[in-house]
């Protein structure tokens, strides 16, 4: 049986300041026994191009990922709403494979649904707005292009006015259910995903199948959990 791992929104900091440390003890520890790693985005605090290989910024996050790949884990990269400039240079120098904003597989005869979760879980119609306008490759070979102080300033700014635009929401069970239920009516059974940064667990029973959805925390949050599935998923803690 194959070890999966998952985790998400671990928002390392440029320099790796706070807990970050910690995630690169995880990614040396226990992600080296499993068989595929999944980062579910936002890993990065902000990605804003292909010059961050070159910097300081990730050196460190960066070394881990390419030795992780090199030990022979494979490791697997869906975007999130802060690193979905996370390309093709990357790939090339981590061994990790960026995959897009969302990618299904199947485990144990069920369809699971990966994504980082701002495309299901999201109150905020400027920020579908920026991100509708950020696929347009002009746009996005112009952030690319910009020196990292500056892109970095404007990935800083854009996260300040995202935290005062963007509702609170109290989500519950049922919320995150409904929510999902798009993606149980196209043949999904189980939907891992952060974002929200409330780790949890949520069924709902449908007659002849279970649907499901794992939420992963944050780890700048203080919720150092990961989710694992070797034959069936749970939470397990990292400090």
């Amino acid at each position: 049986m194959s070890r999966h791992i998952f985790v998400s929104d671990t928002h390392i900091h440029p320099g790796l300041p706070g807990g970050s440390h910690s995630f690169l003890d995880f990614l040396k520890g226990p992600c080296r026994k499993a068989d595929v790693v999944w980062l579910l985005g936002d890993i990065f605090d902000y990605w804003t191009g292909p010059k961050h290989l070159s910097g300081s910024d990730y050196s460190q996050l960066l070394d881990a990922l390419r030795e992780l790949t090199a030990f022979g884990v494979r490791v697997e990269f869906i975007h999130g709403n802060r690193d979905y400039l996370v390309g093709r240079p990357f790939e090339k120098m981590t061994g990790v494979n960026v995959l897009g904003s969302s990618h299904t597989i199947t485990l144990g005869g069920r369809q699971v649904y990966l994504a980082h979760g701002d495309f299901i879980y999201n109150r905020n119609p400027k920020y579908t707005a920026y991100r509708h306008i950020m696929n347009f490759p002009l746009l996005r070979h112009a952030v690319r292009s910009i020196p990292v102080s500056f892109s970095g300033w404007l990935a800083r700014r854009f996260q300040k006015v995202s935290r005062k635009t963007t509702p609170v929401v109290n989500w519950s069970g049922k919320e995150i259910l409904e929510e999902a239920r798009p993606l149980f009516l196209r043949g999904i059974d189980t939907v891992v995903c952060g974002h929200i940064h409330l780790p949890q667990h949520q069924v709902l029973d449908r007659p002849g199948t279970e649907k499901e959805v794992y939420i992963l925390g944050d780890w700048d949050g203080g919720s150092t959990h990961y989710l694992e599935y070797d034959g069936e998923f749970r939470f397990q803690p990292w400090v």
